[in-house]
C-alpha cells in the first residue's frame, strides 16, 4: 500500500466503521458499550493522526479535507443517535451538536462558493475532543452501572459525565458562534 493514501484511508475507516459503532451502542449491553468506547478511541486517534500524516507526507488534498470533515460528523452522529434512543443522553443535547455541525458545514460551503476558505479553528478542533470524551464517559458510566459490584469510587467518577457533556456543549456552541462571528464580513456582503 502506498503510504500517501493513509490519511484518506483513515477518514474512510471512520465512515465505514460508524455502523459498527451504532450497533455496539444500540446493543445496550456493557460489552457493547465498552466495545464502542474502544472504537470511539480508535476513531478519535485516527482523526488526530490523518491530518498530521497528510501534512508530513505533503499529500493534503481536497478529497482528504472532505473525508476528514464529513467522517467526524458521521461518527459523532452515529454515536449520538443510539445513545439518545437508549436514553443515555438527552435528545436536545444531540440536537445542539448536530445542528452546529450542519450550520458550520453550510457556512463553510457558502464561503467556498464565494471563493473563500474558512479553515478549521482551534475551538472547533477542541470541540470534537470534548464531544468524544463526553460520549466515552457516558458509555463507561452505562457499562459500570450495569456490572454488579462496581467500586463506589468508579461509580462516582463515572457519574460525572454530565459535567463533561456540559463542557462539550459549551465548546459546541462557542465554536459555532466563533465561526459565524469570523465570517460576519462575508455574510454581510
Amino acid at each position: 500500500m502506498d503510504t500517501r493514501h493513509l490519511p484518506n484511508l483513515l477518514g474512510l475507516f471512520r465512515i465505514v466503521t460508524t455502523p459498527l459503532l451504532y450497533i455496539f451502542i444500540a446493543l445496550g449491553a456493557p460489552a457493547g458499550d465498552l466495545s464502542a468506547v474502544v472504537l470511539l478511541l480508535l476513531m478519535a486517534v485516527s482523526d488526530i493522526a490523518d491530518g498530521r500524516i497528510a501534512r508530513k507526507l505533503q499529500v493534503v488534498s481536497p478529497l482528504g479535507v472532505f473525508l476528514d470533515t464529513i467522517s467526524d460528523k458521521i461518527f459523532v452522529a452515529g454515536a449520538l443517535l443510539p445513545m439518545v434512543e437508549r436514553g443515555l443522553i438527552p435528545g436536545w443535547a444531540a440536537l445542539v451538536i448536530i445542528v452546529r455541525e450542519f450550520a458550520v458545514s453550510g457556512l463553510r460551503s457558502y464561503a467556498a462558493a464565494e471563493g473563500e476558505v474558512i479553515a478549521a479553528r482551534q475551538w472547533g478542533k477542541q470541540k470534537l475532543v470534548f464531544t468524544v470524551a463526553a460520549l466515552i464517559w457516558r458509555l463507561v458510566d452505562a457499562a459500570v452501572r450495569a456490572l454488579p459490584g462496581a467500586p463506589e469510587a468508579i461509580l462516582l467518577l463515572a457519574s460525572l459525565w454530565p459535567l463533561v457533556l456540559g463542557v462539550a456543549l459549551i465548546w459546541t456552541v462557542g465554536s459555532g458562534v466563533e465561526y459565524f462571528w469570523k465570517a460576519m464580513p462575508l455574510l454581510r456582503r
